[in-house]
């Protein structure tokens, strides 16, 4: 993003400022790391204490735990900047910082928020949010994980599935239907996990093709013992925190795939203007420049759209439509990206040394992760008739 595009002239001074901060650290701090954190499947330990040290973790959370109560578009560039360097790392912090904290921040009591919430600020521990299960992720309404009450306790009993940052979480938001019925919102409790509870296990990390520097795993629940202390919020109130934030979420997801196609942009441009094809560089060629043309037409409409849907959701606005119309859109121009980055790379698109072949693979997930490009369309098509009477 250039510093005289429309975007950018949407940033306050201070946000621009910080945006310089942000990119700086990744190019100093993170870009030196990625190979280490693609090989070993995590972000290494040192890291996120950095980056919540320099304040990049919790820039809008409350500053009585450490944030530093800006705007919420802070985050949204920590994001689409993290995604720009590496796509797993910015899904380890996503989890831990746009939905883990959030709810922390907004239904946690005084004691959940110095216990789990500070930590995370400070880049001290990770943590996971438990939602899809083997069965499937989608209909998030209807889970088989249950809490049932024990006494003064509550044993959850259950397994969920493609967890992020699930093997090295130090703490696990679970959500699980105690009462009511299948696909209804009313009946779910969120409980806090830790991670040394008895009787619950995480799985061996997942080869994914995908994200390879995010932890994924397998999480099994076998009547965990959970204090009510434990509870996030109120009981039969989760499902309600789950909903409340989906659109949150999915804006996000913008800031992410916006970052990986401005990398996808970032590799194939320069190279497209070194690389010489019967005696002239290949940017000259009419079929590569519609593919920067393209390249640059889908990330300007993204960005701008979800810097949009930023400035709508700190406003206080429901943004469900278009949210929905943001992920996908956005996630569908990541992919075409990483695509032609690979296309006009040609045999050095394919090779593993090369960015362009992580960003085809990483691109890939946000079609799926977070909703599917299915799901998207169902929650455009509804909501648009709902405008038409239906």
């Amino acid at each position: 993003m250039s510093a005289n595009s429309v975007a950018a002239a949407m940033l306050s001074d201070d946000e621009r400022a910080f945006l310089d901060v942000v990119r700086r650290f990744m190019a100093e701090q993170v870009v030196p790391l990625v190979p280490r954190m693609e090989k070993e499947g995590r972000p290494p330990p040192e890291l996120l204490p950095a980056m919540g040290e320099l304040g990049l973790l919790g820039t809008y959370l409350p500053e009585a735990y450490g944030g530093a109560g800006a705007s919420l578009m802070t985050r949204a560039l920590v994001a689409e900047e993290t995604a720009r360097v590496n796509a797993g790392l910015d899904a380890s912090i996503f989890v831990n910082i746009s939905l883990v904290a959030r709810h922390l921040a907004n239904h946690g009591s005084e004691e959940q928020k110095r216990k789990y919430l500070v930590p995370l600020i400070r880049g001290e521990c990770s943590a996971s949010i438990c939602l899809s299960e083997p069965h499937g992720g989608s209909d998030a309404l209807s889970p088989r994980t249950v809490g049932r009450r024990d006494g003064a306790d509550w044993l959850v009993d259950g397994s969920k599935t493609f967890i992020t940052n699930a093997p090295i979480s130090a703490f696990f938001l679970v959500f699980a239907r105690t009462s009511g019925e299948d696909r209804r919102a009313d009946g779910g409790t969120c409980f806090i996990v830790d991670r040394d509870m008895e009787g619950l296990s995480v799985g061996e990390p997942f080869d994914k093709m995908s994200l390879k520097s995010s932890p994924t795993a397998e999480v099994f629940l076998s009547d965990v013992r959970v204090p009510a202390a434990q509870i996030l919020g109120e009981v039969d109130r989760g499902f309600h925190y789950m909903l409340e934030g989906l659109d949150l979420e999915r804006v996000f997801e913008g800031a992410s795939t916006v970052g990986i196609a401005q990398a996808c942009l970032d590799v194939a441009a320069p190279y497209a203007l070194q690389r010489e094809v019967f005696g002239r560089p290949i940017a000259q060629y009419q079929m590569i420049q519609d593919k920067i043309a393209t390249m640059a037409m889908g990330i300007e409409t993204a960005r701008l759209m979800f810097y949009h849907l930023v400035r709508a959701l700190e406003r206080g606005e429901t943004v469900t439509r278009d949210a929905a119309i943001l992920k996908l859109y956005a996630s569908q121009v990541a992919v075409e990206a990483s695509r032609e980055a690979v296309q006009i790379l040609g045999g050095y698109g394919l090779m593993e040394e090369y960015q362009a072949a992580r960003l085809y693979r990483d691109a890939k997930h946000h079609e799926i992760g977070a909703g599917t490009s299915e799901i998207q369309k169902i929650i455009i098509a509804r909501e648009t008739l709902k405008l038409y009477g239906g």
